[in-house]
């Protein structure tokens, strides 16, 4: 892993600056708040910036790249909690019981932003639209974890996690539409609770009925409202403003 030790770090700068900063936060606020963001941190394929079971001292935030959450269970098997991208954090699982819960994997060439907790929560006091920003993210948290304990089909899932996926990158500015899956296929497997062999027949299945085009790991999605129907989901009652989110 290197540091980035010569390199300044600026929020107001950076190109995720309307997803991970709070709305209503001027000049002086921000300055503060970029005073606690510690040098970013080069990371590569299977570098890990958090390791489970340590103490909680900070959360994370993306800048780019991708990576993973893997928590290993008292019999030793591991599983992905969770892909994160650029402008999200990772750590808040890890709060309550002041250690971390999983570990976090870079899964491609990955940049992260440190952040002292007890440091953001004391400025937060002094910042009412941060401490909401902070209270929104555990709210997302949350709602996440709900969401992978809901009754879906195989089927259903792998195409909630492909139009999840397509969501999040267009927030971020990238096409809705064509993405890179940086995860293996075992990953996705792992993450959804299914086998790797299942993962392929439905993306074929996807593939056949005209849904996806699928090449190695670049996937378009080629009939989006097909797609949100296999999520189970009724097309008119699931319009989603980007715009909106890019707040959530």
């Amino acid at each position: 892993m290197a540091d980035n030790k010569n390199q300044p770090h600026s929020c107001s700068l950076c190109s995720l600056g309307s997803i991970c900063l709070p709305l209503g936060v001027d000049k002086t606020g921000l300055a503060r708040l970029e005073a606690l963001v510690q040098n970013s941190q080069v990371q590569h394929d299977g570098d890990a910036v958090i390791h489970q079971g340590d103490p909680f001292t900070k959360i994370y935030a993306i800048k780019s790249g991708m990576y993973k959450s893997i928590k290993l269970n008292a019999d030793g098997h591991e599983t992905i909690t969770g892909f994160h991208l650029p402008g999200e954090l990772v750590g808040l699982d890890a709060i309550y019981p002041k250690e971390y819960t999983s570990s976090t994997v870079a899964l491609t060439s990955s940049v992260v932003c440190q952040i002292d907790y007890e440091q953001l929560t004391e400025l937060s006091t002094h910042i009412p639209a941060l401490q909401r920003q902070i209270m929104n993210l555990l709210s997302k948290e949350i709602n996440n974890s709900n969401a992978l304990l809901s009754e879906l089909t195989a089927e259903q899932k792998l195409a909630s996690f492909i139009r999840n996926l397509a969501t999040r990158y267009e927030i971020r500015g990238y096409s809705g539409s064509e993405l890179v899956l940086a995860m293996t296929r075992q990953d996705i497997a792992n993450h959804l609770g299914m086998a790797a062999e299942t993962v392929s027949r439905l993306l074929k299945r996807f593939q056949d009925k005209g849904v996806l085009r699928i090449k190695h790991r670049e996937v378009k999605i080629l009939d989006p409202e097909q797609l949100l129907r296999l999520t189970g989901c009724e097309v008119g009652l699931q319009h989603i403003d980007v715009n909106q989110l890019n707040r959530a």
